[in-house]
């Protein structure tokens, strides 16, 4: 039986630095059937001339007229895609060379599940060093709850079946919590299927997330916050558990930002005991360890 054709989208912006190792461990995969969408956002850097040393036919390559927002460069390159399953990979990531046929039970799976993903490692940058994702087993199936509780589905572990992300696109009015927002949704109506390998690594560097990047982080989660149906039996559920994640992100912002006295006392008057704690521990350590702590927070 022919192996299902995998569209991966690389979206890049100025991504000269990790780029060819990103695409060569795309080459290096042992499932061979898989086109590359490759869209370049207007990079001003030698993004493209790294690109072009690429010399795959499988490899597609594709300039956006002028540079737009990152979720809107995705859904551009989702409509570019051939394949019968959707991957994304982001030019500061790689895949081991068994990421992809490790999936294989998720491509010639039944109708049951939409969407796969599985663990990762962090690679961080500064410290050259590697620690794995999540220490848990992630779940399988129904996994809203668990979304909500704790996020563990990296953009660059995730494959969609094309049928499905047809019926939805990444919402372009968000600068960070795009692919949150979109694997959420997916998870109301549909199973998704967990794979614990670790093959995919997400590179942590001082690009991924900026003083700025901080505050929109917590604008953004703010308003989705704000904006879902809270008459939804799901949402009404959980939304006190929404809500806590929000006054905890507002917290560790305003402790990164410029800790002041009054913090203290939003701290005490959080409902959750055991967060409490740690963000008293936070609170009482010097501020330079809370950056470094929480420096891609």
């Amino acid at each position: 039986m022919k192996k299902k054709l995998i569209s991966i989208i690389v979206n890049c912006y100025n991504g000269e630095k990790y780029l060819y190792q990103t695409l060569q461990s795309i080459l290096n995969q042992k499932y061979k059937n898989f086109e590359v969408i490759f869209v370049d956002n207007c990079s001003t850097d030698f993004s493209s001339k790294i690109y072009k040393k690429i010399r795959d036919k499988r490899f597609r390559y594709f300039k956006t007229k002028k540079k737009i927002k990152l979720y809107d460069s995705r859904n551009f390159a989702l409509k570019k895609c051939k394949g019968s399953f959707v991957a994304f990979l982001d030019t500061d990531d790689w895949w081991d060379k068994d990421f992809l046929s490790l999936k294989k039970n998720f491509f010639s799976s039944s109708k049951d599940y939409a969407f796969a993903f599985s663990n990762c490692n962090y690679f961080y940058e500064n410290k050259k060093n590697t620690k794995v994702f999540y220490k848990k087993e992630l779940p399988s199936g129904f996994i809203l709850n668990n979304l909500i509780e704790y996020y563990f589905v990296n953009l660059s572990t995730l494959i969609i079946k094309k049928k499905v992300m047809k019926k939805f696109r990444f919402n372009s009015n968000y600068n960070i919590i795009g692919d949150f927002d979109l694997v959420l949704r997916m998870s109301k109506n549909y199973k998704a299927m967990a794979f614990q390998d670790n093959q995919a690594t997400i590179r942590i560097h001082s690009n991924n997330f900026s003083h700025n990047n901080r505050k929109m982080f917590y604008q953004e989660y703010k308003n989705w916050a704000n904006n879902q149906n809270y008459n939804n039996h799901f949402f009404k559920k959980n939304k006190k558990n929404i809500f806590l994640k929000l006054e905890y992100l507002k917290i560790i912002y305003l402790l990164l930002e410029n800790k002041k006295i009054n913090h203290i006392f939003d701290i005490i008057r959080y409902p959750d005991f055991f967060l409490k704690m740690k963000l008293l521990l936070i609170y009482f350590l010097p501020k330079f360890f809370i950056k470094l702590k929480f420096k891609y927070f």
